[in-house]
This record gives structure tokens, sequence and C-alpha cells, in this order.
């Protein structure tokens, strides 16, 4: 389990605004960010990949971790869609005590895919910017 940094306000910002631009979305916006926090589960090969994602399909209730969406990049028919990375996102909504509630997402993936995915991650930013200095 890797533990990744908590989504800056910043982005959240820009998040908003692109969901407001491309429209389609119910209010609030903000309700659509799915990853305000983020880890990843890095699994030695497809099979454990499966065992993960059921696992906390169907024991994540009970750890106050229920599964409220799955986007599945393995079943993409298009690699250039994803830029040929590969990985099962699971969000979850945690209620804690008091009134903390917030939906986290984990992104379960192959260990080997671990490198390639930060290289991506900087193509990634490259192409979401609206402007040369958002990079």
């Amino acid at each position: 389990l890797v533990a990744g940094p908590v989504k800056t306000q910043t982005r959240m910002g820009e998040k908003i605004k692109g969901y407001a631009a491309e429209g389609g979305k119910r209010p609030p916006l903000a309700a659509h960010i799915l990853d305000p926090v983020r880890a990843s589960v890095l699994c030695a090969g497809p099979a454990e990949i499966l065992r993960c994602a059921t696992a906390l399909l169907h024991h994540g209730p009970r750890f106050r971790l229920p599964v409220c969406r799955v986007k599945n990049k393995f079943a993409s028919p298009d690699a250039a869609e994803t830029d040929g990375y590969r990985d099962l996102l699971v969000c979850v909504h945690y209620v804690g005590p008091g009134a903390l509630s917030i939906i986290g997402e984990i992104q379960i993936l192959d260990r080997r895919q671990q490198a390639f995915k930060h290289k991506m991650h900087k193509l990634y930013k490259v192409k979401r910017a609206h402007a040369p200095g958002l990079i």
C-alpha cells in the first residue's frame, strides 16, 4: 500500500472549472471529485489485482469503506485513451466518527506499472494544462 498525496485545493478548483466548462454534471460540482485522498495497492499480477478488488467489494463495508465506484482501465479497448497505462480505480466512502465523511480512491495496479505510472503522470499534467504556465 502506497499513500498518495492529498489532492491540492488548486487542483480541485481546476477540476471543478473543467466540470463547469463540460456541462452536464449536477451541482454541487465538488461532489464529483472522487479522489481528494488516494492510495495505490501494488499487486503481483492480474490474479492478485482481482483478489484485492474482490476483497474491497465484499469486505469494504465491514471496515467502513463501502465501494461507491469502480473504473476499470484494463477494460479500455483503446490504449491511446489511457496512454497505455492500466489500473483499476476503486472509490470508497469512509464514514468516521462525528461528521467525518470522505470519498477516496484506491488505485489497484501491477507493481511493474508503478514506475510507468509516475512517468505517465508527467504526461497527464502536460495534456490537461490549458497553457504552458499551468504545467
